[in-house]
């Protein structure tokens, strides 16, 4: 109640209500006592009275005198509080009244008064009524209260009634209510007084002590107090003056530390002030050297890469032409030191990108299992020269269609792999891909890379992912490299909000891992689907039992009966009780390798296989197939497959060999065997569509080369026939064609296709935004090539996604040696050397493709102008692209740079209008570009 009052009011509460109340309980006590006194002194006083009047009236009575009776009534009246008398005879008849006239006639009102005295208390009066009675003989005994039980010696002479008025009493009663009154109201007021008193008393010291306090917290410690007073007051403030002086010698002391320490302060900030100024110049400095350095980089990359590719070309043509021995030696050695110092300079331009900030990643529809494969693919031959195991191991639970950027994604993989396989000398290399998290349409993958190899000490690990810095960087070692590989796979993980991380032990291998987070594509590819490899019996043998495991994974996704073994002689048991059971495997699955099956092992397995119905898949390392093939050349029951095991390469052949089932069951075999042989090694079935004659010239050109049939048309419209007509393993599909372009094409054939075969189409364009190849995906296609494409990306691309072996036709040393550059000019307007490169080493066909450029090339000029003229953008696009096309295979670098930045502003301008202000500059130079080669191609033709 009172919590939240102060000292004084608590004082006061103190002080006043004991005395209120005992005050109030009190005086409404006694007040009340003497009302009732009042009242009972009153009653009694009129008993009295009457009972005085009864011996009295009882003569007159008895003497029937009513003069005497009358006076006895008068007289009554003189006395206090008596207002009326009358008597009454014997027979209830008035006999003499003195007085007003009663309020109320109690025994006028009675048939039978009563025979005792009655009183009756009313508001205003109080009516007593007494009979009379006397004595026959001796009247001796005179008291009223024994007469009350008449006895027979008794006469009754009638009664007596008085009223009495309560008039004096009720204003006794008012003047004891106002005495009470004033005296509890004096006594409160003194109360008041005192405790007002005693308030001040108390709460004056209190209200200096507090008021002196206010002014210390204000910061006046010069403040003292004195409240002159005694007790426990005087010790506060005793207390309180004491904190003060302390106080205030511990500010002044602060005080001067504070001024000294400013002081110090102020002296160090200039000193910061100078060295931050020192630092900005500094910083600005090395930012400066930094961009310089990356500038130096970046464009130094690309200029050593522009020979280096030539070299590396010019070389796969020698080593293709008849050479000596020591030659092809000599050849190789230059082809793989050139291909480690491309890798050094890809690393360097990449690191440089990194730090000047202009790395940016695609965001387009990429295969997980795909992008693992295609990596392990390419190193396999590595691996497998120094018998390593590469295992892939992908779980069910992952989603392997997704958006992202597949090349980054493979640098990162193809940088910890090959660094697991320099520095693992024998056991395995497994690579594992989880799925760590899904939330919200995105999904956080993990993909390890664990070695059985050398391991790692801890103080290794702390210096791994900085840069140009290396596990082992003593004098001695043998392996090389940049020291950049893991810092930029490293920077590429964060780009694709991931990390990367490593876990090892010196001497007891590594697992580097590295996870990265990405939306799932809406739209999954669509999975090849043959109903006749459900319930098929395969028999499977791996020694190694991550690679075991790896298999039956994939295996399980072509709901197949496995059957798995330990050993090979387990393997030859139960194809012999399969085939005593009537119930023969259809295919046998074997891995070898030399430390556990050799050659011999093989041959009788291909014997056993044979007699049991059975057809033989065995898995080989790259550096064995080519001895596997020859001991298989003259079998055609059985399979040689490249590992590590891909997906696309097992189910094709799992498919061919249970796909088809003729009816003749002594020629199964032979018809499985030649399906088997047929497409694995058969010449590939390949459409070409370009609207460019030039390019559709080259392609066809080039792809013959690789030894791949080639049909080759002209238009979309055209291109759907043909699949009508033809079944076609691979589609290369021009982007920008006139009528039917290249992504409608696609859409038409996706269309047909639905419930059939799918065919991979890959994209070919000049050039292509990161938007534009993500829209190239999402119509339909496979995968996109920029041109000009070469020989090799096309081998690659072509055994990708078909599973089939192309390889370069051996040229003559005619050809490779009758190239002259009779087209060279010092101005670099037209480099024949680079024309032949793009050709595919072919003089013939450079030449062919120069001039079906410059045949048209003033056609195309005078189109462009006109377009531009008419700022018809769309069209100007589509005219430029062609030409840009063009110039992609023929040795014209200037109009090809020009014809690329042109197509660049275009489209840059389709989705913003400022950039159509650059459109002018680049037309220009597109002009003066094409002016100058048709100004060559003159000079040229007149010294002819």
């Amino acid at each position: 109640m009172f919590r939240n009052k102060g000292l004084k009011s608590r004082v006061f509460a103190l002080a006043l209500l004991p005395t209120i109340s005992i005050s109030l309980v009190l005086g409404v006590f006694f007040t009340i006592a003497r009302l009732n006194d009042l009242d009972t002194l009153l009653l009694e006083r009129s008993q009295a009275t009457v009972e005085q009047l009864v011996p009295m009236s009882e003569y007159g009575l008895q003497l029937d005198n009513n003069k005497l009776l009358q006076r006895l009534a008068s007289s009554a009246l003189e006395k206090n509080d008596v207002r009326s008398i009358t008597l009454y005879s014997h027979e209830k008849q008035p006999v003499i009244h003195a007085g007003p006239r009663m309020l109320t006639q109690h025994l006028s009102n009675m048939k039978h008064p009563p025979n005792n005295q009655q009183t009756t208390i009313q508001k205003d009066t109080i009516h007593i009524a007494l009979p009379v009675f006397t004595r026959q003989a001796h009247a001796l005994n005179h008291d009223l209260r024994s007469n009350a039980q008449l006895s027979s010696k008794r006469v009754f002479l009638g009664w007596i009634e008085v009223e009495f008025s309560r008039a004096n009493t009720e204003l006794k009663k008012y003047q004891t209510i106002l005495a009470s009154t004033l005296l509890i109201i004096s006594g409160i007021l003194i109360n008041l007084f005192l405790a007002f008193r005693l308030g001040i008393h108390i709460t004056e010291p209190l209200q200096k002590i507090i008021n002196a306090v206010a002014h210390i917290r204000d910061g006046n410690l010069d403040t003292r107090i004195n409240s002159e007073t005694a007790g426990e007051l005087k010790t506060l403030e005793s207390g309180i003056n004491a904190m003060v002086a302390s106080l205030q010698r511990a500010h002044l002391e602060m005080q001067q530390n504070i001024e000294q320490s400013t002081k110090d302060l102020q002296e160090t900030l200039e000193t910061i002030e100078i060295q931050n100024i020192e630092l900005d110049m500094a910083r600005k400095e090395a930012l400066e050297a930094s961009r310089i350095k990356s500038e130096f980089l970046a464009n130094m990359s690309h200029e050593i890469r522009t020979p280096l590719n030539g070299i590396i070309g010019f070389t796969n043509l020698l080593l293709r032409s008849k050479v000596t021995e020591r030659q092809r030696e000599y050849l190789s050695t230059i082809q793989k030191s050139s291909e480690n110092l491309l890798a050094i300079i890809n690393d360097v331009l990449d690191f440089s990108k990194i730090e000047a900030g202009k790395l940016e990643l695609e965001s387009i529809p990429m295969n997980l299992r795909e992008s693992i494969e295609e990596v392990l693919t390419i190193l396999a031959p590595a691996a497998h020269d120094k018998s390593l195991e590469l295992v892939p191991l992908i779980y069910s639970d992952t989603p392997t269609q997704l958006i992202g950027d597949p090349l980054r994604l493979k640098q990162i993989l193809t940088n910890l792999v090959s660094n697991a396989i320099k520095f693992t000398n024998d056991g395995s290399i497994v690579i594992r891909a989880m799925l760590e998290d899904e939330k919200d349409n995105k999904v956080t993958i993990k993909i390890s890379v664990t070695d059985t190899g050398i391991g790692l000490s801890k103080e290794q690990q702390n210096e791994l992912f900085k840069a140009f810095s290396q596990a082992d960087t003593s004098t001695t070692r043998n392996i090389g490299g940049t020291g950049l590989g893991l810092v930029i796979s490293k920077h590429l993980a964060q780009k694709m909000q991931g990390e990367v991380g490593v876990e090892s032990e010196l001497g007891k291998g590594s697992s580097f891992w590295f996870t990265i987070t990405v939306p799932i594509a809406n739209e999954p590819a669509i999975k090849e689907h043959f109903p006749a490899l459900s319930s098929s019996r395969i028999i499977m043998y791996e020694h190694h039992e991550l690679a075991a495991q790896a298999i039956m994974h994939l295996l399980r996704d072509f709901d197949l009966d496995v059957t798995q073994c330990y050993d090979p002689n387990e393997l030859t048991q139960l194809l012999e009780q399969a085939r005593y059971d009537r119930n023969p495997y259809d295919i046998a699955l074997v891995s070898h390798h030399p430390s556990y099956t050799d050659l011999d092992v093989i041959r009788q397995l291909l014997k056993a296989a044979a007699n049991r119905n059975t057809h033989l898949i065995i898995l080989a390392s790259t550096n064995k197939e080519a001895s596997i093939n020859r001991l298989l050349e003259n079998n055609n029951n059985a399979l040689c497959i490249v590992k590590p095991l891909c997906y696309n390469r097992l189910y094709r052949a799992l498919s061919y060999f249970i796909m088809e089932q003729p009816s003749s069951p002594g020629s199964k075999h032979q018809h499985v065997a030649k399906r088997i042989n047929q497409a694995i090694t058969r010449q590939p079935h390949i459409l070409a569509v370009d609207d460019n004659p030039a390019n559709l010239k080259l392609v066809s050109a080039l792809l013959e080369d690789l030894g791949a049939k080639v049909t080759a048309v002209d238009s979309g419209t055209k291109a759907i026939i043909k699949t009508k007509q033809y079944h076609f393993d691979l589609i290369f599909m021009d982007v920008q064609m006139p009528g039917m372009d290249g992504l409608e094409t696609t859409k038409r054939i996706r269309e047909r296709e639905l419930g059939e075969r799918r065919i991979p189409i890959i994209a070919l364009t000049a050039h292509a935004l990161a938007e534009e190849k993500k829209q190239l995906l999402l119509a339909g296609m496979d995968d996109y090539m920029t041109k000009p494409i070469n020989e090799n990306q096309l081998q690659h691309v072509i055994k990708k996604w078909t599973g089939l072996h192309v390889a370069p036709l051996e040229s003559t040393d005619e050809q490779t040696t009758s190239s002259h550059h009779s087209f060279d000019d010092s101005s670099g307007i037209v480099d024949m050397a680079q024309g032949i490169k793009l050709a595919g080493g072919k003089e013939d066909l450079a030449q062919d493709m120069l001039n079906m450029l410059l045949a048209g090339l003033e056609q195309d000029r005078d189109e462009i102008r006109s377009l531009y003229r008419e700022k018809n953008w769309d069209k100007l696009l589509e005219q430029v692209h062609r030409l840009h096309g063009a110039t992609r295979y023929c040795g014209v670098p200037f109009l090809r740079q020009a014809c690329h930045d042109m197509e660049s502003i275009l489209k840059a301008a389709e989705n913003n209008k400022e950039e159509r202000r650059k459109v002018a500059s680049a037309m220009e130079e597109l002009i003066e570009q094409t002016e100058q080669l048709l100004q060559w191609n003159k000079q040229h033709q007149t010294t002819q």
